[in-house]
């Protein structure tokens, strides 16, 4: 269902992306394009199913998303707390010895110009960053949990969940990373009233925090840093033992319980029996 609603965006732009694959180029606009048209596509999903399949009259708002003043608050808090962490596991690299936080080389003073760069880098990596967190979460952390929880149960739902979430991201060194934040992730949403705008928060946070300090300069890794023990991914910054002991630390205290049945997962049962 999901390739059938993108491929309207991809196969005008397939000749386009053959063409970088076969010539090493990279063209940012298509990829861009593409990513949004998935991220869109699965939305639409999502929407389709709550409307067609379970009968939810605002399926959004049942999978967790409305947009009152107290959930935009919440995802401020998620963004904060995603900046957070990313800084954390970075500074813990730079005590270990491995990196150090710094102004980019050839901008020694804050000028008006690179002041503006900056800005406008952060808010289109932030609206970038917010919408992919927003179609992650959607899928993974309310709908593929709720549907597969109705059959497997909860726990089993929160696995399966978060490998499928682990495994869209096509980096091996990041699944176990990525598998326990999803954990992490599963029990911020579960202390949100299951809303969804903290977890978003958090995935944005930690996007546009290591994406901006990495292709904008602002860290250097020491030669000879060993690659199994920090990330210098761009987007992701659990590969490594550091990053990993992170995530492990954020599924311990967020681990997410047993919940009661959800008035969504008994009505589901209800259309099936």
């Amino acid at each position: 269902m999901v390739l059938v609603l993108w491929s309207p965006v991809v196969f005008p732009l397939l000749p386009t992306l053959v063409q970088s694959w076969t010539t090493r180029t990279s063209n940012k606009i298509a990829e861009y394009a593409c990513v949004l048209g998935l991220h869109v596509s699965s939305m639409i999903l999502v929407v389709l199913w709550g409307k067609r399949i379970r009968g939810y009259d605002n399926p959004l708002e049942q999978y967790g998303l409305d947009l009152t003043a107290p959930r935009v608050l919440g995802f401020v808090k998620g963004l904060i707390g995603g900046m957070a962490i990313v800084m954390f596991v970075h500074s813990i690299n730079g005590l270990l010895g491995y990196a150090s936080l710094s102004w980019p080389s050839g901008s020694t003073s804050l000028s008006l110009k690179s002041f503006i760069n900056m800005l406008l880098l952060g808010v289109r990596g932030i609206i970038t960053a917010t919408g992919a967190a927003l179609a992650e979460e959607l899928l993974f952390r309310s709908w593929l949990l709720e549907e597969v929880a109705v059959d497997l149960g909860y726990y089993r739902a929160i696995m399966i969940s978060g490998v499928a979430f682990s495994l869209i991201h096509r980096s091996l060194p990041s699944i176990p990373g990525f598998l326990l934040l999803s954990l992490a992730l599963f029990g911020i949403k579960q202390r949100s009233n299951d809303k969804i705008y903290v977890p978003i928060g958090v995935r944005s946070g930690i996007m546009i925090t290591n994406f901006t300090l990495q292709t904008g300069g602002f860290i250097r890794y020491e030669c000879g840093t060993p690659s199994w023990l920090i990330s210098t991914h761009p987007l992701h910054p659990f590969d490594g033992v550091v990053g990993l002991s992170v995530c492990v630390l954020l599924a311990i205290l967020f681990f997410p319980r047993q919940p009661q049945q959800s008035k969504c997962s008994k009505d589901i049962q209800e259309q099936n029996g």
